[in-house]
């Protein structure tokens, strides 16, 4: 009997020192993690945030420009190879809407690494606007929190003439069925 409880006191105390290390090496947020939890992340229906930022041309891009004479679809993208393998179907959608009054853009989440996305450009011969965005702040307006490397959980967005966000998914992920279809209602 005495061994029973002395094995069973020994469990509890592993047990309490178990959630005592946790609870001490658990991570806490600082004060801008918790701003950052906080950004609203644009949804359906609301006006698209605002941006400026160069693409790798050194040409500026604004997103209101658009408002008012195009829809914009907006991509952001680390080039993982899923990334990778749907560039040919971005390019696709740029060649079917550029007279249709639609902007393809993607957008760089892989923080100051240029090299890479210079060298996708380069070698996939990529016509649609490739915006740089060293410090993730335009990928933080339109997701919430940005990760350096890592894309969004909602990654494509299309942006009505009107500067409201009609669509917003996950890309790769959404059929491009569905984006040309969402991208014949955003051209009317």
């Amino acid at each position: 009997m005495k061994q029973k409880n002395l094995t069973l006191l020994i469990c509890y105390k592993i047990v309490f020192f178990t959630i005592f290390v946790f609870y001490l090496t658990m991570p806490t947020l600082s004060a801008q993690d918790q701003l950052n939890e906080r950004i609203p992340i644009p949804e359906v229906g609301n006006q698209a945030p605002d941006f400026s930022l160069l693409d790798f041309e050194e040409k500026n891009f604004m997103l209101s420009e658009f408002k008012g004479n195009k829809a914009v679809l907006l991509w952001f993208t680390n080039l993982c190879q899923g990334c990778l393998a749907k560039i040919s179907e971005i390019e696709k959608i740029k060649n079917l809407y550029e007279k249709k009054s639609i902007e393809v853009v993607a957008v760089s989440v892989l923080g100051k690494d240029r090299g890479t996305v210079e060298d996708v450009i380069r070698k996939k011969r990529i016509s649609f606007k490739f915006l740089y965005d060293p410090n993730g702040k335009v990928a933080e307006l339109f997701s919430g929190k940005e990760y350096h490397g890592v894309c969004p959980l909602t990654n494509i967005f299309i942006i009505g003439k009107d500067g409201k966000i009609v669509y917003t998914g996950r890309y790769p992920g959404t059929d491009e069925a569905e984006i040309i279809s969402q991208l014949n209602g955003a051209s009317r």
